[in-house]
């Protein structure tokens, strides 16, 4: 017989499905909005489109700045999910670990090369390390902010090190997914903006299950007082 506890223990499979799907509309598509923008402008030419590429091509930061704000729906989304009725904590954590992430060290990893080194390698290999730098350095700032918020520094690490590690891993299976059928950086037919377009939101939902079911597992564990 179930006890009252096995009743109300959370569905992981629930809790990963929607994790992955808010990841994806929330974090994965404002991440590349720029290049599906770009990509969308080839088929149906527009002035909108248009304006909104000029918009978000005119300053770099611009398209962190939306990305942020978009992040907030996420939170808000994995504060039902996760059963953490703090949400707005969620977003404060999410948006100083994107912060954090995009101008930490770590996201320039194709600079951290030797001149001669860099200069050798081909145009799409550089092009993997820069989106494998950046990608990895948000998810392990996130998933740090996240533990950083549950008051573990377990939960920290473990966030942190499972999210940047499968988000990583997916946006290289992407680029090589992509090779296969001849599409590499540097072969043109906009071949960045679709690789780079697909590995965001590709990573973005492997990376927001791992971050989801993690975060309601600690949430569970730890017990937080969200209300404090």
């Amino acid at each position: 017989m179930s006890t009252h506890a096995d009743q109300k223990s959370p569905n992981y499979y629930r809790i990963a499905m929607q994790s992955a799907l808010a990841a994806g509309f929330c974090l994965g598509l404002p991440a590349g909005l720029l290049l599906w923008l770009i990509l969308f402008r080839e088929v149906v030419p527009s002035a909108v489109i248009d304006g909104s590429v000029a918009f978000l091509q005119a300053n770099g930061l611009n398209k962190i700045i939306v990305l942020t704000v978009c992040s907030l729906t996420w939170s808000f989304l994995l504060g039902r999910i996760s059963g953490y009725r703090a949400w707005w904590k969620i977003g404060f954590a999410t948006a100083l670990g994107i912060l954090a992430g995009w101008f930490s060290p770590l996201s320039n990893l194709d600079g951290w090369l030797p001149g001669a080194a860099g200069d050798e390698l081909p145009v799409h290999t550089l092009y993997a390390l820069a989106v494998c730098g950046i990608v990895s350095s948000v998810t392990l700032c996130v998933g740090l902010a996240y533990g950083f918020l549950l008051r573990s520094g377990k939960a920290a690490l473990v966030l942190a090190l499972t999210t940047s590690l499968a988000s990583m891993l997916t946006v290289l299976l992407t680029i090589l997914f992509f090779d296969q059928f001849g599409i590499r950086v540097g072969t043109g037919n906009f071949a960045m903006s679709r690789i780079t377009a697909m590995s965001l939101l590709m990573s973005a939902i492997t990376g927001g299950t791992v971050l989801g079911v993690g975060f309601s597992r600690f949430v569970e564990d730890e017990n937080p007082t969200p209300d404090l």
